[in-house]
């Protein structure tokens, strides 16, 4: 859309066109048509983008990719988190994973860590078309009663699962940024992620906010124990993400978007 005050928020660009492509998580085949299709997404992004007076982009991540795939500048203004009736109600044994089920989200990485450590249960939150996949993973490990799949749920019940998790895992590959650390720091909840995650590196630091582990299932399976065992440690960090996600606000963001 052409406007001579064009001011773009960017969540992310295309991914498929850019860095996702040729890889499991792509879309473009190899046929004349798909390749041209792709340039024309990334001819189009230059044009788009090009023209805003401003450019903002909800993480460090986000930005850095538009620098490397279009040359352009773009701050950084983090996105709010939905609006939940927050609360904290107890930190009960299990991991809460939240997010559409596709296999860029990595729920799969928690189930083979449940599978590794017989201790640790879970539920997740979300539904797609990796359900099916994650389900028999499930059934596959015997995680029966310890991996529990609660599909689409409503705003309380999202709201009464962050209250009484233990913490909340957030792991998908190279994320733009995502809602969920903060939706879980709102809860005093620290997160669980991977090195290899993208943006939630951005707010989640390890053993300040939450673990940061390798992506792998027995280094998942070790930090997620680990809390279990340090109840204290993840009620700190927990409230100290609560301490950044609170800085972050709709009042902020418009001010800044009508600069």
């Amino acid at each position: 859309m052409r406007h001579p005050n064009k001011v773009v928020w960017l969540l992310h660009q295309f991914r498929q066109a850019y860095e996702l492509d040729r890889t499991e998580l792509g879309q473009f085949g190899e046929s004349v048509e798909e390749r041209a299709t792709r340039r024309a997404v990334q001819r189009l992004d230059r044009v788009a983008l090009g023209e805003a007076r401003k450019l903002f982009t909800t993480s460090q991540n986000v930005a850095d990719r538009l620098k490397r795939s279009t040359g352009l500048d773009a701050d950084v203004m983090p996105h709010p988190p939905q609006e939940l009736q927050y609360r904290t109600e107890g930190y009960e044994d299990f991991v809460l994973s939240v997010g559409p089920l596709d296999r860029r989200k990595r729920h799969d990485l928690l189930l083979e860590a449940l599978a590794a450590d017989a201790t640790l249960h879970c539920v997740i939150v979300g539904d797609g078309p990796d359900r099916e996949r994650l389900e028999a993973v499930a059934r596959r490990h015997g995680l029966d009663g310890r991996a529990r799949f609660a599909g689409r749920v409503d705003e309380e019940q999202l709201a009464a699962l962050y209250a009484r998790c233990l913490a909340v895992y957030y792991a998908p590959v190279d994320e733009d940024f995502g809602m969920v650390p903060y939706e879980a720091f709102l809860a005093e909840k620290p997160v669980v992620t991977t090195t290899d995650s993208g943006g939630p590196l951005e707010v989640v630091a390890d053993r300040r906010t939450g673990l940061v582990c390798e992506p792998r299932a027995a280094a998942l399976a070790e930090a997620c124990s680990w809390l279990r065992q340090h109840v204290e440690d993840a009620k700190a960090w927990g409230r100290a993400g609560k301490e950044i996600a609170r800085r972050v606000s709709w009042d902020e963001a418009i001010a800044r978007l009508l600069a």
